[in-house]
């Protein structure tokens, strides 16, 4: 099991951060593509919530998530599952919690994720990667933000 634990504020309302983590098709405009991330979108009708499901094109592959935390605006928790070959490679459940504060909008993320099978044996560069991917994902978030 892997588990990434963040914490960071951005000078923004508690709505605003919480409108940028559920708008998955603007990702593109504010992840830098350098690194795992390539483009996220929707794939369901209707509004963002629990059950809604997208995809998430990183250069290991496309994985395929629903949302499965949905609390307006302090909670959004994602559960993802990258497949090649039909095979289950691994499953990630990023989630974040936020509260309102006068600085603006704490941010509480957290990553879990774990390899299946045989691909188990990518856990410790899984977690090197994982902990990378998680800081640049925060760190865009309030650079976006901020601007």
């Amino acid at each position: 099991m892997i588990r990434v634990e963040l914490d960071t504020v951005i000078a923004r309302s508690i709505e605003d951060v919480f409108a940028q983590l559920i708008d998955l098709a603007g990702y593109s405009r504010w992840m830098p593509r350098r690194d795992l991330f390539r483009r996220t979108d929707v794939t369901s009708e209707g509004p963002m919530g629990v059950g809604t499901t997208y995809y998430d094109k990183t250069w290991m592959g496309t994985f395929h998530g629903e949302v499965v935390t949905f609390r307006a605006p302090t909670t959004v928790g994602f559960r993802e599952t990258l497949r090649w070959l039909g095979m289950r490679v691994m499953e990630a459940r990023p989630t974040y919690e936020l509260v309102a504060t006068e600085a603006g909008t704490e941010v509480h993320h957290v990553g879990e994720g774990e390899f299946c099978g045989i691909f188990r044996l990518m856990g410790p560069v899984g977690a090197w990667m994982a902990r990378g991917e998680r800081k640049r994902t925060a760190r865009a978030l309030r650079q976006a933000l901020e601007q």
